[in-house]
């Protein structure tokens, strides 16, 4: 069966621009369309391939996010996902970087069990942890992993002052690998804190502490001044 265009037995071997639009302009609209997909579809698919390719990079380009800074909310899934939206901000943070909460996690090690395991302790072994929002045994329960900082030892003095002098610093004491036991100043009670109704807490959900695991000081500082101004009603 012959070819119905011109030119067919070149039609695989020279094309050139002016032939091809000399050949289409003797076609009607439908034959143009079938002569266009029968020689040239790999070409559109081609083009169209390339197109995405550049479309997703640029979008990726504006749009990728890297967590550089990382809280927890263990023993509860409530917290205010509009706060955590707009923490990028507030924390002054690059175009690019990004926060991450993660609630629904728990020391009962039955409701926290995961794909690869305990999720909890896989985020913390990751360094996904710079603060948490608790209860008294997720205080203990991080405690005992080592993954919390002493508030005296990083929390700037305006506001360790201040949740000094209302007594709101829950100590603990700890054993270290060595043997030797002292007592540290481990979580903060913000149970009837403003720091609590901003973001949204349960109820049930009593206690800040800190653990800076990303090393994201920059951010971890600008957080304190978040929480000093919550706490003065700024």
């Amino acid at each position: 069966m012959g070819n119905r265009y011109e030119d067919a037995e070149q039609e695989a071997v020279t094309k050139t621009f002016a032939g091809e639009k000399n050949k289409l302009s003797k076609m009607n609209k439908k034959e143009k369309l079938d002569y266009i997909w029968t020689y040239y579809k790999i070409h559109i698919f081609v083009v169209l391939l390339i197109l995405g390719v550049i479309g997703w990079g640029v979008h990726h380009a504006m749009t990728y996010v890297q967590y550089k800074f990382y809280g927890m909310v263990i023993n509860s899934g409530q917290y205010d996902t509009k706060v955590e939206g707009q923490l990028h901000d507030i924390l002054k943070m690059e175009k690019h970087d990004g926060v991450n909460i993660t609630a629904d996690l728990y020391t009962d090690e039955t409701a926290n069990m995961g794909g690869y395991g305990n999720k909890l302790d896989i985020y913390v072994m990751a360094g996904q942890l710079d603060f948490a929002f608790t209860d008294k045994a997720g205080v203990e329960y991080l405690v005992n992993m080592g993954a919390v900082r002493d508030v005296k030892d990083t929390v700037p003095d305006k506001l360790l002052s201040k949740w000094t002098d209302e007594g709101l610093i829950y100590s603990m004491e700890v054993t270290d690998d060595g043997g030797k036991t002292d007592t540290y100043d481990v979580a903060v009670d913000i149970s009837n804190s403003p720091i609590h109704e901003y973001f949204g807490l349960d109820d049930n959900i009593k206690y800040l502490l800190i653990a800076d695991l990303s090393g994201s000081e920059e951010y971890l500082n600008n957080f304190y001044d978040l929480l000093y101004k919550v706490e003065m009603g700024e």
